[in-house]
């Protein structure tokens, strides 16, 4: 779960239910996927209390001629009620009606519209009528519905509707409330690179705080080969985009949604950002640490440390050691699963004596599971860091 998917979602319900975000706010701890589905079941609710009057009136406008139901639509009906009507008509009768409309018309209708069911939809209009419906959209600020819409357009109006964005942090914005997060690798893709180069450097431009967030999720969503890519490319910005990143994450608490972007990371910028001043200091790296234990991080977080040099870890092994017993078992496990047996014993020697000695006996119920090979790897390990036994 990621707190900044989470928060997107949240917004989105927000919308449908017609409160504020702060009323929802009760459902932070629920992971964005589950919310993803409530909020989809609650749009079918929606749609199926008055479905039986929706499916009478779209039969209506299957009768009526194609003039009248334009007229209609633009004189008396309310966009909501289109919405509702449109999920039980063809696509061809649709789009009869939709050619007519202008496009702030059809702006204020796809607020209301399932996605789900407009796809067919877009495929008929036309990259100009779309861009007409996207400007309106940006006019308006309206990024959920932009978001919403476009995971369904082709690359070519993609690209079209992009170059009408002119704001990097406008697009950031879009793309935080992309429905398909599959799609969004491809869609960064598309993006010319100097403006996503451009969208980093917003991270250092404290007009745009509130932005800032839509950034770090942009880097946590996409995929693993596209986030090494993006994350070099900060790195190669600077130690003061970095800085601004790691500082951003430390003020709204995204170190859950930060730390596998370090972990995947190529080798050189690892090493680089793992070494930093600001990841020395002792408030940064207990989040880091808390967001690890808390969120099953500690495969990502043994990456990360097993670039840090030694002041770096000292700070690491005192954040670990204030925890309670139970993160040396996480960290244990996640030893195992990566294999990443040195840098946890480096870190476990720089602990105080008792958390050493809880720590082997944590580690001798793995070990009696070992293979002889394996055992007598990690036991001249504790032996080479000097973990006390008594």
């Amino acid at each position: 779960m990621t707190r900044l998917a989470v928060h997107a979602e949240i917004i989105k319900l927000a919308r449908i239910l017609k409160v504020s975000e702060q009323q929802l706010l009760f459902l932070q701890k629920i992971s964005p996927e589950s919310l993803r589905q409530f909020r989809f079941a609650i749009i079918e609710l929606l749609q199926d209390q008055q479905k039986a009057r929706f499916r009478h009136l779209a039969t209506w406008v299957n009768w009526l001629p194609n003039g009248l139901n334009v007229f209609m639509v633009k004189r008396f009906l309310d966009p909501l009620i289109v919405a509702q009507i449109a999920v039980h008509l063809s696509t061809e009768n649709l789009y009869r009606i939709a050619k007519k409309l202008s496009a702030e018309t059809l702006a204020e209708i796809s607020v209301h519209l399932d996605p789900r069911l407009a796809r067919e939809l877009l495929v008929y209009l036309t990259t100009h009528h779309i861009i007409e419906i996207a400007q309106v959209l940006l006019q308006k600020r309206d990024f959920v519905t932009m978001g919403r819409f476009v995971s369904m357009l082709s690359d070519e109006v993609v690209q079209d509707v992009a170059q009408i964005v002119e704001q990097e942090s406008d697009l950031l914005e879009i793309a935080f409330y992309i429905e398909s997060r599959e799609r969004i690798d491809h869609l960064v893709h598309v993006i010319p690179k100097a403006r996503i180069e451009k969208a980093l450097l917003i991270i250092c431009d404290p007009a745009q705080r509130l932005v800032w967030p839509k950034l770090l999720a942009l880097m946590s969503h996409i995929g693993y080969e596209l986030k090494q890519e993006l994350g070099d490319l900060a790195v190669h910005q600077g130690e003061t985009v970095i800085n601004a990143i790691i500082q951003a994450a430390q003020e709204d608490q995204l170190w859950e949604d930060m730390l596998p972007v370090v972990a995947g990371l190529s080798a050189q910028a690892q090493h680089y950002v793992a070494n930093l001043p600001a990841l020395r200091q002792v408030d940064i790296i207990q989040s880091i640490v808390a967001a690890a234990d808390h969120c099953h991080l500690w495969t990502d977080m043994l990456v990360v440390v097993n670039y840090m040099q030694d002041q770096a870890r000292e700070v690491v092994a005192a954040a670990i050691a204030q925890i309670d017993e139970q993160v040396l078992h996480h960290i244990a496990y996640a030893s195992l699963l990566r294999s990443q047996w040195e840098v946890t014993f480096d870190i476990v020697g720089r602990m105080p004596i008792e958390k050493q000695r809880q720590c082997r006996k944590i580690l001798n119920v793995y070990m009696q599971q070992l293979d002889a090979e394996t055992y007598q790897y990690l036991d001249a390990l504790l032996d080479h860091y000097q973990i006390e036994v008594h």
